[in-house]
């Protein structure tokens, strides 16, 4: 009977076991996360617009007499050719243009160079949102495109030759003056 006993309390035994096996899986969950990240393009898109020459008074008084060469080459990022003669002191040519960020990203101007300069009688002058364009400022700083407008910054290019000269050289002068450079990166 010892042994009766034995194999009906193995028997029972292993049916709590299969019952236990059973019971645990009926109460076992699995949680999942399943993800995914998409990664929008963008675009990067910082160019002059709105280019426009404005002969502006002598600086002695009067009219300028100063004179452009027809339609310098203007480009989403440079404006070459210009190309202005002098025919008495004072004379003055100013340009405008903007800057403008028609990207999706901030940018933020982090060089600047040949902004202000001198040579032989010839002044340039470039100034943006009436400041001299500086490293690291605020000012400088273009916000992306929202819809459709730009974040912009209006800019002047000042060119003259002296007030304060007496006489013009009596052969023609070529100054070559340095190039204005603006240099934007992401904020």
């Amino acid at each position: 009977m010892q042994n009766k006993t034995k194999n009906i309390l193995i028997a029972v035994l292993v049916i709590g076991l299969v019952s236990m096996t059973v019971a645990y899986a009926a109460f076992t969950t699995q949680l999942t996360i399943s993800s995914t990240a998409k990664v929008n393009n963008t675009k990067w898109d910082i160019r002059f617009t709105n280019w426009t020459q404005q002969t502006v008074n002598n600086l002695n008084g009067g009219t300028s007499e100063a004179t452009v060469k027809a339609s310098p080459s203007v480009a989403a990022t440079s404006i070459t050719g210009i190309e202005v003669t002098f025919k008495k002191p004072g004379d003055a040519v100013r340009f405008t243009f903007d800057i403008e960020n028609q990207g999706d990203i901030d940018a933020q101007l982090t060089g600047a160079t040949g902004m202000s300069e001198t040579k032989s009688g010839v002044t340039k002058t470039v100034k943006c949102a009436n400041a001299t364009p500086t490293a690291g400022t605020a000012a400088f700083e273009l916000a992306k495109k929202t819809g459709t407008t730009a974040g912009s910054i209006s800019c002047v290019m000042d060119i003259s030759y002296s007030k304060d000269a007496t006489t013009m050289p009596s052969t023609a002068t070529t100054v070559s003056l340095a190039d204005v450079i603006f240099v934007y990166g992401q904020k």
